[in-house]
C-alpha cells in the first residue's frame, strides 16, 4: 500500500465516517469538559495567564478563561494556552501527546466559526482524537520522533487539530486531505523546553492548535496541498521522526474507538509521574508518608528516562519541579497535597531532604498508569500499587469528571461539565459553549 493510499485511507475516516458509538460519544464530551474545567481553572499558575491571549483580536469566539471576544485563530490559541496552563491536560501513549490542548479548541473554533451543531463538534472531536492516536503509530512514530529531541505534543498538534478542525468544518474527502497533508509538515517544540525546567513549553501546543485550524480553514477556502506529505523525502515521517517505512499500524484507518486510549491526569505534574504520583498520595492518606527512612519508586522504563523526571533539588523554576518524580513524590507522601501552593514551597527542606534520597527503579514491566511505591517506616514496609487504585483515576466517567471540576471550580464546575455532557446533538454548538461558560462569563456569553 502506498503512504499516499495510507493518508487518503485515514482522512477518509476523518471526513467520511459516522461516529454513531455511544460509549466514544460519551468519551468525547468528558474530554472537552475535562479541557474547558482545566481552562477555566487556570488562574492559579503564576504568570501563564499572560500568555493566553498573545496577539490576540476581537470576534464571536470566546476565551474559555477571560470570556474575551476573539477571532477564532486567536481563541484556538488562548484556549490551548489556558488549557495546558495546569500541566494536567489529556495523555495518550500511541503519540506520547496530550491532545486535549489541541484537538478540542480546534474542533470547537472551526465548529463555532462554521455554524455547526454540538454533535458535530463531538465528531470532529473524536476524528481528532483518533487521527492523533493513529499518527503515532502505536508509539514507535513518537518514540522515533524523541530520539531526534524533538517533543511529540506540537509535533502530532498540527495535525490533530487540523483534522479534528477539518471534520467539525465539514470539509469534504478531498479538502481534508489537502489541510492534513499541509498540516503534517509544519513542527515545532523540542524536549529540551521541559527538561531544563524552562516555561517556553506553554507555547508548544497553542501554536499547534492555532496552525492546525489555519490549515483546515485554508482548504476549506481552496488551498491545495502535494502528495507525498507523509513519507517522500521531505515528508513527515523522515522529517520528523527519522522513519523511511510505513509502520504497520498507518497501513489502516484511524478508528473511532481509539479515543478509548486518552487518559486524564488527576493531579498537575508530568503525565509521566502519575501513576506514581497517585501511589504516593494514597501511602499519605493511609498515614505513611510523614517520616518514611527509605522510598523506592518503580515506575515505567521509558517514563523514567523523560527529561526532566529525574530532577533532583534545588529546583529553581517551577517546570523543574512539576515534571520531577522525585519532587512530586516527597511532596505528596509528606503533605498529601499536590497544587500549585505547594510548587510555590518548592525549597521546603523537609521535602527536597526526601526528595534527594529517593530511589527511582525503572520498570520494563510496569505500563504507563501502573506504578509501585514502597515506603520504609522504620517498623517494615508499606507499599501501595496504582493498578489497585480505582482506574477512573485515568480513565473518567461522568461522574467522576464531575468531581473534579467540583473540585477545582465548586458547584459552577459541575455546571460547566453537566450542559457540556448533556448539550443536544442538533443545538448549535455556540449554544451549548455559551450556556457552558454563562457562571463564569455572564455578559461576554450574552446573546
Amino acid at each position: 500500500m502506498s503512504s499516499q493510499q495510507c493518508l487518503v485511507n485515514a482522512t477518509d475516516f476523518v471526513a467520511n465516517r459516522t461516529y454513531a458509538k455511544a460509549l466514544h460519544r460519551e468519551r468525547a464530551r468528558i474530554l472537552l469538559a475535562d479541557a474547558v474545567t482545566l481552562a477555566l481553572a487556570a488562574g492559579v499558575v503564576p504568570g501563564a495567564s499572560d500568555l493566553f491571549e498573545l496577539g490576540v483580536g476581537k470576534g464571536e469566539h470566546l476565551a474559555w478563561f477571560s470570556g474575551h471576544r476573539l477571532g477564532a485563530a486567536d481563541a484556538v490559541q488562548a484556549n490551548a494556552a489556558a488549557v495546558c496552563a495546569r500541566f494536567q491536560d489529556d495523555c495518550e501513549m500511541s503519540s506520547w501527546s496530550h491532545p486535549g490542548s489541541f484537538v478540542v479548541p480546534a474542533a470547537v473554533a472551526a465548529g463555532i466559526e462554521t455554524g455547526a451543531s454540538y454533535g458535530q463538534v463531538i465528531d470532529g472531536l473524536i476524528a481528532g482524537y483518533a487521527f492523533t492516536v493513529w499518527l503515532g503509530g502505536g508509539g514507535l512514530v513518537a518514540r522515533a520522533m524523541m530520539e531526534t529531541g524533538r517533543r511529540p505534543s506540537p509535533n502530532f498538534g498540527v495535525a490533530g487539530a487540523c483534522a479534528a478542525a477539518s471534520r467539525a468544518a465539514r470539509l469534504s474527502p478531498e479538502q481534508t486531505l489537502h489541510a492534513v497533508s499541509g498540516a503534517l509538515l509544519v513542527g515545532r517544540g523540542s524536549l529540551h523546553s521541559v527538561g531544563a525546567g524552562g516555561e517556553d513549553w506553554r507555547l508548544h501546543n497553542p501554536g499547534a492548535a492555532r496552525d492546525g485550524l489555519l490549515y483546515a480553514l485554508a482548504a476549506r477556502a481552496g488551498m491545495t496541498s502535494g502528495p507525498g506529505a507523509l513519507d517522500a523525502r521531505n515528508g513527515y515521517l523522515r522529517m520528523f521522526a527519522g522513519i523511511e517505512e510505513i509502520p504497520e499500524m498507518l497501513k489502516q484507518p484511524p478508528r473511532s474507538e481509539m479515543i478509548l486510549e486518552v487518559w486524564h491526569k488527576a493531579l498537575p505534574t508530568l503525565g509521566d509521574d502519575m501513576a506514581v504520583a497517585l501511589a504516593a498520595r494514597e501511602l499519605s492518606r493511609q498515614g505513611y508518608g510523614d517520616d518514611p527512612k527509605r522510598v523506592t519508586v518503580r515506575m515505567n522504563e521509558h517514563f523514567a528516562h523523560f527529561p526532566g523526571t529525574q530532577n533532583r533539588p534545588p529546583y529553581t523554576s517551577l517546570t523543574s519541579a512539576l515534571s520531577s518524580v522525585r519532587f512530586v513524590t516527597a511532596q505528596l507522601l509528606i503533605n498529601g497535597t499536590l497544587d500549585f501552593d505547594d510548587y510555590a514551597r518548592r525549597d521546603d527542606p523537609i521535602v527536597t531532604a526526601l526528595a534527594d534520597r529517593i530511589e527511582v527503579v525503572p520498570d520494563s514491566s510496569l505500563g504507563y498508569v501502573d506504578a509501585v511505591v514502597t515506603v520504609d517506616t522504620g517498623d517494615g514496609e508499606q507499599t501501595c500499587r496504582t493498578s489497585d487504585l480505582p482506574r477512573t483515576l485515568f480513565f473518567r466517567d461522568s461522574d467522576e469528571q464531575r468531581r473534579v471540576a467540583g473540585e477545582l471550580l465548586g458547584d459552577a464546575g459541575v455546571a460547566v461539565v453537566e450542559t457540556l455532557l448533556t448539550g443536544g446533538e442538533d443545538t448549535p454548538a455556540d449554544e451549548v459553549l455559551h450556556k457552558a461558560l454563562h457562571t463564569f462569563h455572564p455578559v461576554s456569553t450574552a446573546p
